[in-house]
């Protein structure tokens, strides 16, 4: 058992596995689908809820499933970001741009994988500026079949 303990410590802990990158459908607030479960819908907070590896998945999924009216659906992009670690605590976040840190969320460089970003920041030396988070970014309202 002894030997088991340190093989288990010694395993890297992979977070692309852990928090896979990729989309969620969004019900409004920080409400995300989760299920059908007898006839009705739940929700739940983003890390409980269905993940798709596809924009076009989550779409489909979206216009065969939630498509009940008046309901507001949106697509949200799960990504993994650089966010500076000078603004801390205040708001808003600034996220890495490629170039600089930046508040405008069309220039955020997304990754879709936690190697991928920490690659980047070690590449461009913001491993003492930077922290690598996962977010989640609304990407727009999913359009509905009539």
């Amino acid at each position: 058992m002894e030997e088991f303990k340190e093989d288990v410590a010694r395993m890297p802990l992979d977070l692309d596995q852990c928090f896979p990158a990729g989309y969620v459908i969004g019900l409004g607030g920080s409400m995300y689908y989760r299920e059908h479960r007898d006839g009705r819908i739940l929700c739940c907070k983003a890390a409980g809820a269905k993940r798709f590896r596809k924009k076009e998945d989550a779409e489909q999924f979206a216009q065969c499933h939630l498509g009940y009216a008046g309901m507001e659906v949106s697509l949200c992009e799960v990504c993994w970001v650089l966010i500076s670690v000078e603004n801390g605590l205040l708001e808003p976040e600034q996220y890495w741009d490629g170039c600089r840190f930046s508040c405008d969320p069309e220039s955020i460089v997304v990754f879709s994988g936690y190697k991928e970003a920490a690659e980047c920041q070690k590449r461009c030396g913001l491993r003492d500026a930077s922290m690598i988070d996962q977010r989640i970014f609304c990407r727009g309202q999913i359009r509905m079949a009539a």
